[in-house]
């Protein structure tokens, strides 16, 4: 049978063109060539040859078989469990009975690639959700910490947690929070930079919240004076020294409300 031959045959009984055919039936089904030849009625090194002028790589025989001794859908139990970042070789290993050694070696025949890349992804990722867990209990502690400031002040205020911040309803004005955990030098100097970010525009005063070395600071910055892209701010300077000092802890400015503005 010419190639001809087989391409009208393949399209005649199998309503597809005969390259589709050979790579469905290898790269999908993962035949052998010599499966392939006794279904179109040919030889193995016909279908071999055939295969090769079309580019499509012989078939990998090591999943069928892994499924062959472990069941059908072995290999997409073992893809799941493996590419949770939780899990490591010996759960997979444990699930199907194998130790963990060999666990390694059905994941190169499976991924084509060594297992170690993949275990330092995995690393990296509970690494960074660990960091991002630290950071927002400490954000919290922080945020609490402010709730007890106010309301000892006689702020009564309702809390919202925003995506990437803390808004504040409190007498009337919307109060967006802003913090700063540690300094930066600049000179000789020790500064607190305070960003404003892509934080909502419908507020009246943004808290800066300042710590570093367990001391605690409190910026109430009316909106308007605030920079657009943040600020710098020194604790240490009077008012002589930054235009800002005036607004350390002057939570005064939250007690009256001048004007009338619908609230959340």
């Amino acid at each position: 049978m010419t190639t001809i031959q087989l391409e009208t045959y393949v399209k005649e009984q199998f309503n597809m063109g005969l390259y589709e055919f050979v790579k469905q039936k290898v790269d999908k089904e993962s035949l052998y060539d010599y499966e392939l030849a006794g279904i179109l009625n040919v030889s193995g090194s016909f279908i071999g040859k055939l295969r090769n002028s079309f580019g499509v790589k012989r078939s990998a025989g090591f999943p069928r078989r892994f499924e062959r001794t472990h069941g059908a859908g072995a290999v997409e139990r073992f893809e799941k469990i493996i590419e949770n970042p939780h899990k490591t070789l010996v759960d997979v290993a444990g699930h199907f009975g194998f130790s963990r050694e060999y666990a390694r070696q059905v994941y190169e025949k499976l991924y084509g690639c060594p297992y170690t890349g993949a275990f330092q992804n995995k690393l990296q990722l509970r690494k960074r959700k660990m960091l991002a867990e630290r950071k927002k209990s400490k954000h919290l502690d922080l945020l609490i910490t402010l709730k007890e400031k106010m309301e000892s002040l006689g702020l009564n205020l309702h809390l919202r947690i925003r995506k990437h911040s803390y808004a504040i309803l409190t007498n009337g004005y919307k109060l967006l929070v802003r913090h700063a955990l540690t300094t930066v030098t600049i000179g000789k100097k020790q500064y607190f930079h305070i960003t404003t970010g892509a934080g909502p525009t419908d507020i009246d005063f943004i808290i800066c919240l300042c710590r570093n070395n367990g001391e605690s600071f409190h910026y109430v910055i009316p909106r308007h004076v605030m920079p657009k892209y943040g600020v710098y701010l020194l604790p240490g300077a009077g008012p002589g020294e930054s235009k800002y000092a005036r607004f350390k802890e002057a939570w005064h400015l939250l007690n009256h409300k001048n004007r009338t503005k619908e609230v959340l």
